[in-house]
């Protein structure tokens, strides 16, 4: 089964988004031993190649296509397939693009996906760090604005409007440390990756 993920990048990727990126990819290395590197593939998101011994670390290899969003939840749901333990040994898991059957095994594919959103939401502590960002992670309700198709397509086009308004008038400087700029930060960063993977949604 293939991972949902819905192509459509937004006009810039924002610094959040990238720094979010690069703090999960480097809590997977660092707590999972997950070593990822990025390369062109065809109709693949994603291989987590798994080594013979427990002590070697494995080895994620992302597409060069995938955007900044996509591989923050492309990280979220490997980590839920190596919490459930189906990195086994010299096995490897195929996250296909959308409408490409890649994964064999589509009960485990379930429940990766079901762990990946608790993991997100912040349900479990199965994915350590892995969350949504902390300070929108627990939004009722930003998770019912996520919910459907539409109010995620609204909600993300307000955000990204009040992120080019907070640029245009040259607000930043006085507001880049209030809490309202950090939660709209972080709320444009956690909807960017529920648009592109809306399985993460309720």
């Amino acid at each position: 089964m293939a991972t949902e993920v819905i192509s459509g990048r937004p006009r810039a990727e924002s610094h959040t988004l990238r720094a979010e990126e690069e703090r999960l990819r480097a809590h997977l290395e660092q707590q999972l031993r997950v070593r990822t590197r990025f390369a062109p593939l065809a109709d693949v998101r994603a291989l987590l190649v798994s080594p013979d011994r427990a002590d070697r670390p494995k080895s994620l290899v992302v597409s060069s296509q995938a955007s900044v969003a996509e591989r923050i939840y492309l990280y979220v749901h490997v980590a839920a397939h190596i919490a459930l333990g189906h990195n086994l040994p010299l096995v490897t898991i195929v996250e296909g693009v959308p409408g490409v059957t890649r994964f064999s095994d589509a009960s485990r594919h379930r429940e990766a996906e079901e762990l990946a959103r608790a993991i997100w939401w912040g349900q479990t502590d199965k994915g350590g760090l892995l969350g949504a960002p902390a300070l929108v992670q627990r939004s009722a309700m930003l998770r019912r604005l996520l919910a459907t198709g539409v109010t995620r397509t609204a909600l993300r086009s307000v955000l990204i409007g009040l992120r080019h308004a907070y640029y245009d008038l040259h607000i930043e400087r006085a507001l880049a440390r209030s809490r309202m700029a950090a939660w709209l930060r972080d709320a444009l960063c956690l909807t960017a990756v529920v648009c592109v993977a809306p399985q993460l949604s309720d």
